[in-house]
């Protein structure tokens, strides 16, 4: 997908790609593209007006190089969204509202994992959908999200995006996917706007009055200082050996929760501690953090001019190999308009965070609003009510239960076996059973595969097979012989219903000897398997595979073992 959109440096990990493509002819002039791509941003910001992001600000763009001339043209956006996840479902809601206002919008977005909106509807796709098949047959429009099926063009034939725009803006009714695939993505995306008020979190923090009113005017800069006091390393501490912490005074910092707890967990950098003195309370640690993430990016950026640095030279050498300038000659008129769109977009979309966060910095802290505040702040005298400033952090520790309950109902799937349920070993192998029954092939376990079978396919008879592991579980786990129910019609066996029963004595007897060494009671089968659990440590393993699904969680096995 990052190639489609034909960006010249390469991005960063942990992304969103996406695609805004118009389903009506749109003139092919760049300036009514640009004017178009202005227009969506301002939608953008009013949507996210109160937004932290975590790191890269999600924002369109007029691709800079396109050298496909055969494609239509379109807007696009790479947003890094770093360590929080939510990032990336806030702009789902963003580009679902954009095409409910917009509609002459097709949007196509992806991640480092590919469609991933399909990975969150995975349980109710049809069995063709897999991450090699639905290439550029997953679209947003309308409001919805829209799946080019096989009956509209067949698999096998490769489907060039030209095409898959046209049959989505000419025939929507055919390719809407159905409205279980609907709620499912959308409840994954909550209930916004009001959810990003529960991802908020105030606290009070005692800062220079410099930090305090760059945070105060623009909240935003708090991801950015966190992110890099969070990841600094030896070079960045060092740089904090020395840094201004005088001035001070206590404001209410607006933070994520996500930002809060890893600024609150983050160990304090050694050379800094003596900064802290008698005022060893949160506010000063905080804020003490604060300022060396601040420092840090500001060391990183000092004395480097934006179009000075290697990475713009880069970019600059990338846009000349791949004939941005059209051959035009330096200096010229044609030239200068085209480096000064380049250096704009540099700017705003390739350049690094630590640039872009210092240059915002430094022209606010020249402005005349800044110094008003500044004024302002140190003239209100907060450090007396700073014990009134600040939100409950109760939400920092969270129980046992909860965090089950948080887990099962994010990972795990519809419970066979409800959470009231005791798991016993006779429930746990009529569960193993029942899945045993479900058609299996390469990729995993689907119970409503109706899939005919291939030509020259190798039949087999499952009911038989797992009608004999039936019995030989419920053997196993009970030490009691089958029911008469399971038996066979005695008429219809050729041979002498006193030598069938001197057979099934002889492997009842070898299984009990079986049982004997093995398994010293009903619970041994389910001792097992909880063994194998424990022993998987924290990644997931075949056993927990196995046991989720049945409905069975790893937790509830593990605590199912602890009851007893």
């Amino acid at each position: 997908m990052s190639s489609q959109c034909n960006l010249p440096v390469e991005p960063p990990t942990d992304d969103t790609i996406l695609c805004l493509f118009f389903s009506s002819k749109f003139d092919s002039n760049t300036l009514l593209l640009e004017e178009r791509c202005l227009e969506l941003n301002n939608f953008i910001k009013s949507k996210s007006k109160d937004y932290i992001w975590h790191r890269d600000e999600f924002q369109v763009y007029v691709p800079i190089v396109n050298k496909d001339t055969d494609q239509p043209r379109y807007l696009c956006s790479t947003t890094c969204f770093g360590d929080n996840l939510e990032d990336e479902w806030f702009i789902v809601h963003i580009i679902l509202e954009l095409s409910k206002q917009y509609k002459d919008l097709i949007i196509q977005v992806k991640d480092n994992d590919g469609d991933f909106l399909l990975i969150e509807a995975a349980n109710l796709l049809q069995s063709w959908a897999n991450p090699e098949s639905t290439e550029n047959r997953v679209f947003i429009y309308n409001h919805h999200i829209h799946i080019i099926p096989p009956q509209v063009v067949p698999l096998e034939d490769k489907l060039e995006l030209q095409k898959a725009l046209r049959i989505i803006n000419e025939t929507p009714h055919l390719t809407q996917a159905p409205n279980q695939i609907q709620e499912a993505i959308l409840n994954r995306i909550g209930n916004y706007p009001e959810k990003i008020l529960e991802h908020i979190h105030r606290a009070a923090v005692t800062l220079p009055s410099n930090l305090a009113t760059l945070l105060t005017l623009k909240p935003s800069l708090i991801a950015p200082i966190v992110d890099a006091y969070c990841n600094h390393d030896v070079i960045d501490a060092k740089c904090c050996k020395n840094i201004n912490f005088d001035d001070c005074i206590t404001i209410e910092v607006k933070f994520t929760k996500f930002l809060y707890a890893s600024l609150v967990h983050s160990k304090l950098i050694t050379s800094a501690k003596h900064f802290i003195g008698l005022k060893n309370d949160k506010k000063n640690i905080l804020g003490l953090k604060l300022m060396c993430g601040y420092q840090i990016i500001m060391n990183k950026a000092s004395g480097n001019d934006l179009y000075s640095s290697k990475e713009y030279h880069r970019f600059l050498k990338s846009l000349k190999q791949n004939g941005y300038f059209r051959n035009n000659i330096e200096g010229s008129k044609e030239y200068s308009s085209l480096l000064e769109r380049a250096q704009q977009y540099y700017s705003t979309v390739e350049c690094p965070v630590s640039s872009h966060v210092s240059t915002i910095m430094t022209d606010l802290m020249v402005s005349n609003e800044f110094s008003t505040l500044k004024e302002s702040l140190k003239s209100m005298q907060l450090t007396e009510q700073s014990s009134n400033l600040g939100d409950n952090e109760d939400w920092l520790n969270i129980n046992p239960e909860q965090l089950n309950q948080l887990l099962y109902t994010r990972y795990g799937k519809k419970s066979k076996i409800k959470t009231d349920d005791v798991v016993t070993s006779q429930r746990l192998t009529e569960e193993l059973s029942s899945f045993l029954k479900e058609t299996s092939d390469f990729e995993g376990i689907e119970s409503d595969r109706n899939d005919l079978p291939e030509p020259d396919s190798i039949n087999f008879d499952s009911d038989q097979f797992v009608s004999c592991i039936e019995k030989m579980l419920k053997i196993l786990s009970t030490g009691t012989e089958h029911s008469e129910s399971d038996e066979s019609d005695d008429d219809s066996m050729d041979y002498n219903e006193h030598d069938s029963d001197e057979c099934d004595k002889e492997l009842q007897a070898k299984l009990q000897q079986m049982t004997t060494e093995n398994l010293k009671d009903s619970q041994s089968v389910l001792g097992n398997i909880i063994q194998s659990v424990k022993e998987e440590k924290a990644a997931p393993g075949p056993s927990s595979n196995l046991m989720r699904s049945l409905g069975i969680s790893k937790t509830e096995l593990l605590d199912s073992d602890d009851d007893n």
